[in-house]
């Protein structure tokens, strides 16, 4: 379907919902349209007639940019079983359309082999932090850290010229993990780094202070809450101070 995201002109989400249960997701306010009770990040919806609907849209020649996905991730742990996001992509083989990838998991790297057959990719992992420890408290469904720094070396040495999508950089993690994280990313095969500050979601911010009660960066989390310039000052200051062999920009 068309899409309004700048630069994209058309999203395919191949799932509805999430199971990766982020605690900083801004995309729960999702749930009111999907007519599901449960909260966001303990359910997917499969788009079971997805690739079908893409097949027949694909008959009327498109181009531009197509981005998967925009608000699910593609690499849903159901994804093994059903296949979706892979149909989809065997059909944009044939299809005269870039294709965008952003996911936090290392499913994607089954897929290597496809990815290599379309004729213009660009293909992202989000990676928010270097520690395991962290991201399986803020990110608990997700691969942690290390899977998916395996998954961007794997995209990396196929030739597909990976990028890492480091959002949110939180105010939970000090500047030093940052720079650590920088240097993982870089070190596995990384094209380029985007980073993206945290958004301060009434819903995520509950979510993120309630999972560091009691932690240490609960504490500089609570700063950042309450002086948001100066977080988003220290966060222009630390991505301008980088010297790395690749690009690196914030949002």
């Amino acid at each position: 379907m068309p899409s309004k995201i700048p630069g994209m002109d058309y999203a395919l989400n191949p799932y509805t919902g999430c199971s990766h249960g982020c605690s900083y997701c801004y995309a729960s306010f999702m749930n009111r349209f999907t007519g599901r009770r449960e909260s966001w990040g303990s359910y997917v919806d499969v788009k079971v007639n997805a690739a079908d609907r893409l097949r027949a849209q694909l008959r009327r020649p498109r181009q531009g940019t197509v981005l998967i996905s925009s608000v699910t991730d593609p690499y849903q742990p159901i994804e093994a079983q059903f296949g979706i996001t892979r149909s989809c992509l065997l059909l944009l083989t044939c299809a005269n359309l870039h294709v965008s990838i952003l996911t936090k998991s290392d499913l994607v790297c089954r897929d290597i082999h496809i990815l290599k057959d379309l004729p213009s990719l660009e293909v992202g992992l989000t990676i928010t932090t270097p520690s395991d420890a962290l991201s399986r408290l803020l990110e608990e469904g997700a691969p942690p850290t290390s899977v998916r720094l395996g998954a961007l070396a794997a995209l990396a040495a196929a030739g597909l010229e990976p990028w890492v999508f480091v959002a949110p950089l939180g105010p939970y993690t000090y500047p030093s993990e940052a720079e650590a994280l920088f240097k993982m990313i870089v070190d596995a095969g990384a094209s380029s780094i985007l980073v993206d500050g945290f958004n301060f979601y009434p819903a995520a911010v509950g979510r993120v202070a309630e999972r560091l009660r009691g932690d240490r960066r609960g504490k500089r989390f609570a700063w950042a809450l309450a002086n948001r310039d100066a977080y988003r000052r220290e966060l222009t200051d630390l991505v301008a101070a980088q010297r790395l062999p690749i690009a690196i920009s914030l949002c």
